[in-house]
């Protein structure tokens, strides 16, 4: 009897789900997508109630994911700059059809980074 070779099929979904799934993923690149650049500081302002340790994890992650850019500028103190890749930017325009549906179903006009990330996309489009 021939030994029958396994392999390991992933679904892509499942690579998706690795990076989005994570709480506070796509919060980020939306707050990230909403400027050309941004601080880190920025983003917790904006995110409020993410602590530093979750978003400092979460950058990583995305930067090793390409999905968002990190720039260090040699200064002191240190100036560090996320901004979205193309890549990033895609994924913050797959992110609108979600925004449609929930607006479809719940009130518009808040201030959230995503409340200002989808009227950013509606605007350009």
């Amino acid at each position: 009897m021939i030994p029958i070779k396994e392999e390991k099929i992933i679904c892509p979904l499942c690579n998706i789900m690795n990076i989005v799934s994570k709480k506070w993923s796509l919060l980020i690149v939306n707050t990230i997508g909403n400027t050309a650049t941004i601080r880190f500081s920025e983003i917790k302002r904006n995110l409020r109630t993410i602590n530093s340790k979750v978003l400092s994890d979460r950058l990583k992650e995305l930067v090793q994911a390409e999905i968002i850019n990190r720039k260090s500028k040699d200064s002191v103190p240190p100036h560090v700059e996320y901004s979205l890749t193309d890549k990033g930017k895609s994924l913050r325009k797959a992110i609108m059809p979600l925004l449609d549906w929930f607006y479809s179903y719940n009130e518009k006009g808040r201030i959230t980074p995503c409340d200002i990330a989808y009227q950013i996309e509606r605007v350009e489009k």
